[in-house]
């Protein structure tokens, strides 16, 4: 499923949300987290001698940290689309990196997608040199939509197909 949007007369916006099980996966870990943290305080609360036992130990800090960390940032990361294309740019939110990937068509370099696989890879251009991202394509709702508006839109600039035993290669023609 995606959401069509007009932002004005003559530019267009295809949204691609996350799927809504990763949502409530990230939601769960939080709520782990928040189990977690409340258990850990009220034995410290009542047992103040707790503190001497495995509570004390910092590798349990850490890993509850890392479980409020993560699922925040799969939960809060989910509220916006996973991709949007528009007419001049290529949006990808992936949830394993921190910052959002505005690619310019004109950029983009290719793209890499192994045969009946759930990941692709975005190769584009920066001024410091190449650059790729790998999008989770299991995460994207629409997500056969997205591929064949990508493919669709690279074709139509010039892009031609090539498989390589078992990847898909969409690029520039040489």
């Amino acid at each position: 499923m995606l959401i069509e949007q007009r932002l004005t007369p003559d530019v267009h916006l295809l949204a691609f949300p996350f799927r809504p099980w990763v949502r409530r996966a990230g939601w769960s870990i939080v709520a782990v987290a928040a189990l977690l943290t409340a258990g850990i305080a009220t034995a410290l609360v009542v047992s103040p001698s707790a503190r001497y036992g495995w509570f004390g130990e910092p590798f349990v800090w850490a890993y509850i940290g890392t479980l409020w960390i993560g699922g925040l940032k799969v939960w809060l990361g989910t509220r916006s689309p996973v991709a949007e294309l528009s007419d001049s740019t290529l949006v990808l939110r992936p949830l394993h990196q921190f910052r959002t990937r505005r690619i310019a068509w004109s950029d983009l370099r290719g793209t890499e997608q192994m045969t009946g696989g759930d990941r692709m890879i975005v190769y584009y251009d920066t001024p410091r040199g190449m650059r790729f991202v790998a999008l989770n394509l299991n995460l994207v709702k629409g997500r056969r939509e997205f591929v064949t508006h990508v493919d669709a839109r690279l074709r139509a600039m010039g892009f031609v197909e090539k498989v390589v035993e078992r990847s898909r290669y969409l690029s520039r023609a040489s």
